[in-house]
């Protein structure tokens, strides 16, 4: 049995940044949220066991690597490790020691964590995460949106993902800036403490060192032994990231095919960078469920084991071909400009293993067919809730059988009818697919900005030019008397340009709406479904503005459905 031993913080992050800890290709990429890191930096400032860090000494040069997050030298070791478990902490301890900003998943830019001088020193209640993050596929018309990702709710926490106004409160120090200085004295100095008599002098010193002390955690490291090999050491990191829930089953799935397949990382990720030029960013995890549904017939990772290598290449080659089939499909026939207008990645799926089966011969009946399907499946979350695999594996066999049609009847039993109604829409917000529905067919109709005249896209490369979703009546002149789920039902909510979104700002849309009306022409409006009656447009009227709307929009949606002839 190996026996764990102690390495610090630091010690283990000087490894990866000389080269002598790498990680295999069997492990993910970097993916932690940005209130991970704050919870992390939490536990490890408390003391609190945080987690052994497993590693692979070897000395064989031909087991392929996958970029790190840490800057890392070219050197060149006799005997280096693979991290098999703890990349997520030391890639985030990596950069906090270091006195960096840290780019986590949920943001685009890097993010500082705050420390709270005057916290309290009892427990807090840590709130727990979903494995997947629900993506704003649009900016918020303002900060509002980022601010309730990590609320100011409670000041006496130790630590809270810096934002603009913990940043002005003088209690609050960065992080980042701690652990770059190498004295804390201006930091006491900043909120006036100049005098060992200060009463806050003790309290504040001793809880600066504790934070910089983080360095100096010790993880306990096991180390496996190098005479293992590599199909061995995968079977290991299954093994341990299977018995919790660290890890996704497209995770563990990648690492039994690295094992099998050496080099796989590598083809799949340039595979994904083809991808991304079209402007679909497909995960690796979409392109190896697909992988495994082409080659098997059903979606489930566990049977991945039993793939022979030989299988797994022969369908990477058919699953590339309808992948890339399907994205101009959906991007052609369908308007759908890339993965965020999918309720669920499963769509892409479930479409490529229908383009696989028909040999990417396909009739105008079945395109049909499949638009109707995944208008109604797509806005009503046909893979978004319950046994997700399950109901993916229910239309695969649907498609096995050639028998299209049983897909709408599938989710015809799923909902309870096909058609939609008011009800569908009434209290659906951003997450709904009734939201990317709404863009999707907004974009379809040549929907333009109330200012450039520029028809609604996700492509629009520039900056300033950029979609984001728009509360026609603004918040702030909502919020006193109207609460969170009404004035961001999607009824409120339209898509416009970042310029645009600016100008109009928190106007009142009785007077912003008239003088669009009056520079540009009432059609303008009606392409994105604004009630025409003016009276609607006052403040006082601002639900029977958003019942009527629901109207329009129920509208727009089942003309497109009445347009599709099958």
């Amino acid at each position: 049995m190996t026996i764990p031993h102690p390495m610090s913080i630091l010690d283990l992050v000087k490894e990866f940044e000389r080269g002598q800890m790498q990680l295999p290709e069997m492990q993910r990429g970097y993916v932690w949220k940005s209130t991970q890191v704050r919870d992390l930096l939490d536990s490890l400032y408390r003391g609190y066991p945080t987690g052994n860090i497993l590693r692979w000494e070897t000395t064989d040069n031909s087991v392929e690597l996958r970029n790190s997050a840490i800057d890392q030298t070219s050197e060149k070791w006799a005997n280096s490790y693979l991290l098999l478990d703890g990349q997520q902490r030391l890639t985030s301890l990596a950069a906090v020691v270091q006195g960096k900003l840290v780019q986590v998943r949920d943001s685009k830019k890097p993010i500082d964590i705050y420390f709270n001088l005057e916290h309290e020193e009892n427990m807090y209640e840590t709130e727990l995460g979903d494995d997947e993050v629900d993506e704003n596929i649009f900016e918020a018309d303002d900060d509002d949106e980022k601010e309730e990702k990590d609320p100011l709710d409670n000041y006496d926490k130790p630590f809270i993902v810096a934002n603009n106004r913990v940043k002005q409160n003088p209690n609050w120090v960065s992080v980042t800036e701690v652990f770059k200085a190498n004295d804390i004295t201006p930091f006491l100095q900043r909120i006036g403490i100049n005098s060992f008599d200060d009463p806050r002098y003790k309290k504040y010193q001793e809880r600066l060192r504790r934070l910089m002390s983080i360095k100096d955690y010790e993880f306990p490291v096991i180390t496996l032994k190098k005479e293992l090999k590599y199909d061995e050491v995968a079977d290991i990191f299954v093994r341990v990231n299977s018995l919790g829930t660290k890890l996704k089953g497209s995770d563990l799935a990648l690492a039994q095919i690295t094992s099998k397949w050496h080099g796989s990382l590598k083809i799949f990720d340039e595979f994904h960078e083809e991808c991304k030029k079209t402007n679909w960013d497909i995960s690796i995890g979409t392109l190896l469920r697909t992988l495994i549904a082409i080659t098997t017939g059903q979606s489930k990772f566990k049977i991945v084991s039993s793939l022979s290598l030989e299988k797994l290449q022969e369908g990477w080659d058919k699953t590339k071909e309808a992948v890339s089939f399907v994205l101009a499909y959906l991007t052609q026939n369908f308007d759908i400009e890339n993965q965020n207008l999918l309720s669920s990645p499963y769509f892409i799926t479930t479409l490529a293993y229908f383009v696989y089966v028909k040999d990417k011969q396909i009739t105008e009946h079945e395109t049909n067919l499949l638009k109707k399907w995944f208008l109604i499946a797509n806005a009503k979350g046909r893979y978004s809730w319950g046994s997700s695999e399950t109901k993916l594996d229910e239309d695969l066999a649907a498609i096995k059988q050639g028998n299209i049609e049983k897909l709408l009847d599938i989710i015809t039993t799923q909902f309870g009818r096909l058609d939609i109604t008011l009800d569908d829409l009434r209290g659906k917000n951003r997450t709904s697919g009734f939201f990317k529905t709404m863009f999707t067919l907004m974009h379809r109709n040549r929907a333009r900005d109330w200012n450039t005249d520029l028809v609604i896209s996700m492509k629009h490369p520039g900056k300033k030019d950029k979609i984001e979703f728009h509360h026609i009546f603004p918040k702030n002149i909502l919020k006193e008397k109207y609460d969170r789920k009404e004035i961001n039902d999607i009824s409120n909510l339209t898509f416009i340009g970042k310029v645009t979104n600016i100008q109009i700002s928190d106007q009142n849309p009785e007077v912003y709406l008239n003088e669009i009306v009056k520079e540009r022409d009432i059609e303008i409006l009606k392409e994105h479904c604004i009630p025409m009656e003016k009276e609607l447009w006052k403040i006082d009227r601002f639900i029977d503005f958003t019942d009527k709307r629901r109207e329009l929009l129920l509208k727009l949606i089942n003309d497109y459905l009445e347009d599709i002839k099958v």
